[in-house]
């Protein structure tokens, strides 16, 4: 269990916890011994001062042992949280470090329950592991030497018991092990589940779809709970059992005994420390077992954690050239296709921009236009074919320095919990309140400035308190904040009205004109006076050329133009 190797930074604070339970063991141990001799020498030999001189000694170890307990507990607790805070960053930084393609792999509600329920199933074990790992051998090795030093032939009761007990928890760790890990699958499934119908909550009760999402939800929900419930019928059965052998240990014990003390091989006050000795051993199997009955959960969480951070990170190729700025961009014979489809999204792409150029793919949804945005930023690499940027393959270009020159503004808004200039700085150290203020004008975004607390307004999780067309200039006016050399816009002016939308492109270009600007949309209204539109289809490049050359050698422009009603001068006037 390499992932354990986490815990050896916290050394010291281990062999503090195996000090002060060795203490406490030890402390443990002496009650039952100095039972016997209060017992055998106090109470039949009528000494009253003994008693006493031996109780308050009982007291006093007994004090100590407390208190090394509690150390030992505090500094286990301090070990485990600060093991899970490392294994949860560094699953974090993991599924940064993922290729989009593995991180789409996983579901994003599996990632979150790895990295909150299965560390937090781990955090438990260490918890409690680290005390009782420690603290049962150590009792059970030295009760059995006491237990043997005050009775040797009433020891041989534990040649039967104990390989009894050891049955029973193997027994226990194998039926549960396959059950913890499909329980950590189904409670994937149900955490997918209610994210997905808590999402759509509108569609749902708008398609009046609650009865029929409840029956799913249900079949979801029984399979997990039967599964929790076999769990409980396996421990409904461990518990008792253990309780029996231990019950039955006593009794033997007792009938044992009873025969020796009669005999005068034996006497009272050794039974009694005999007892405390087996109940010790017995407690420690037991400790021992509910450890081990946690351990499949734990094994289970463990083997989903590594699943992810044993993944070896799909890079993509980077090169060490410092992109310094954008002056063109070129598209050359591209193909590719997404992992596991059929057919290439983009088939012999070819085109090229320069800077102050404004460039506008057009097409219908699934024609491949999202799919060039994808390739730009690096989520992926073509099959074939080349991006260059300034002449050159932007795999020649280290990552962090091209996407530095690329403003990205996705189809779907992605706001993060926080305020309107958290979600326009996106970490940026600098927070110049002008420019924001003018990002957000240049977006048309005059609402968040209007507001109380303007750009410290908060926002919801996933931006739920603005409507769709505010988020879209919000992310606009991250875009212009960032002053990037490259704008990719993807159809983020769709939830605009027509006068915002042409005031916020008319705004958008006059303080764009040094850069390149790539805007991917299904309207024509949105490209039509860019310098170079290009028309997909399917993947293929059916058309490129200015709007008036695309109407005058294009049906299937002149078509979307028809469909659409468009007419140039109505934008223009």
């Amino acid at each position: 269990m390499k992932i354990f190797k986490k815990l050896l930074p916290y050394w010291k604070d281990i062999l503090i916890v195996t000090l002060t339970l060795f203490l406490n063991v030890l402390g443990t141990l002496l009650i039952p011994r100095m039972t016997v001799n209060i017992i055998n020498i106090g109470v039949l030999g009528g000494n009253l001062a003994y008693i006493k001189s031996q109780g308050l000694t009982m007291v006093l170890i007994s004090l100590m042992a407390s208190i090394f307990m509690i150390i030992s507990v505090k500094f286990a607790t301090k070990v485990a949280t600060s093991f899970a805070a490392d294994l949860r960053l560094e699953l974090f930084k993991k599924v940064q470090d993922l290729s989009i393609n593995q991180f789409e792999s996983f579901s994003s509600s599996s990632l979150i329950v790895r990295a909150t329920d299965d560390i937090n199933q781990l955090q438990g074990f260490v918890r409690i592991g680290l005390r009782v790992l420690l603290r049962s051998p150590l009792m059970f090795i030295g009760a059995i030497f006491m237990a043997l030093s005050t009775n040797l032939k009433l020891s041989t009761v534990f040649i039967l018991t104990l390989p009894l007990t050891m049955l029973v928890i193997i027994i226990f760790a194998k039926k549960m092990l396959p059950i913890s890990k499909d329980l950590r699958l189904a409670l994937d499934k149900i955490t997918q589940a209610l994210r997905q119908r808590l999402a759509g909550i509108r569609v749902i009760k708008a398609f009046n779809m609650e009865g029929y999402e409840e029956e799913n939800f249900s079949k979801i929900n029984t399979s997990y709970t039967d599964l929790f419930k076999r769990a409980g019928d396996y421990t409904a059965v461990f518990g008792p059992m253990i309780g029996l052998i231990m019950n039955l240990t006593l009794v033997a014990i007792v009938y044992f005994a009873s025969k020796l003390i009669l005999a005068e091989a034996m006497q009272v006050g050794d039974l009694v420390g005999f007892i405390q000795y087996a109940t010790s051993i017995m407690m420690s199997f037991l400790f021992f077992s509910m450890i081990i009955s946690q351990l499949p959960r734990a094994q289970a969480s463990l083997e989903r954690i590594n699943e992810v951070l044993d993944l070896e990170a799909d890079r993509l190729r980077s090169g060490r050239e410092i992109l310094d700025s954008i002056e063109s961009l070129e598209f050359k014979n591209l193909t590719f296709t997404y992992p596991g489809a059929r057919l290439p999204s983009l088939q012999n792409i070819s085109f090229k921009i320069e800077k102050g150029m404004r460039l506008g793919i057009i097409g219908s949804t699934g024609s491949g236009k999202t799919t060039l945005a994808n390739l730009l930023v690096r989520f992926y690499d073509p099959d074939s074919g080349e991006i260059l940027i300034n002449g050159r393959n932007i795999k020649d270009y280290e990552i962090k320095s091209l996407r530095d020159k690329i403003s990205y503004t996705e189809q779907k808004p992605s706001l993060i919990a926080g305020t309107v200039a958290d979600n326009i700085l996106m970490g940026d150290d600098l927070d110049f309140k002008e420019d924001i203020i003018s990002a957000l004008e240049i977006a048309q975004a005059d609402f968040v400035i209007k507001r109380e607390d303007g750009i410290c307004s908060e926002v919801a999780q996933r931006g739920r308190n603005f409507s769709g067309g505010q988020q879209q200039r919000i992310s606009i006016a991250r875009a212009v904040y960032k002053k990037p050399d490259l704008y990719l816009i993807d159809d983020s002016f769709s939830a605009l009205d027509y006068k915002t939308d042409k005031a916020l492109r008319k705004d958008l270009y006059e303080n764009s004109k040094d850069s390149l600007m790539v805007l991917i949309t299904q309207r024509a209204s949105v490209v039509f006076d860019a310098d170079l539109i290009v028309l997909l289809d399917n993947g293929k490049m059916l058309a490129a050329g200015s709007h008036d050359e695309l109407k005058r050698t294009s049906p299937e422009y002149r078509e979307i133009l028809e469909s659409q009603d468009f007419k140039a001068g109505d934008l223009n006037g």
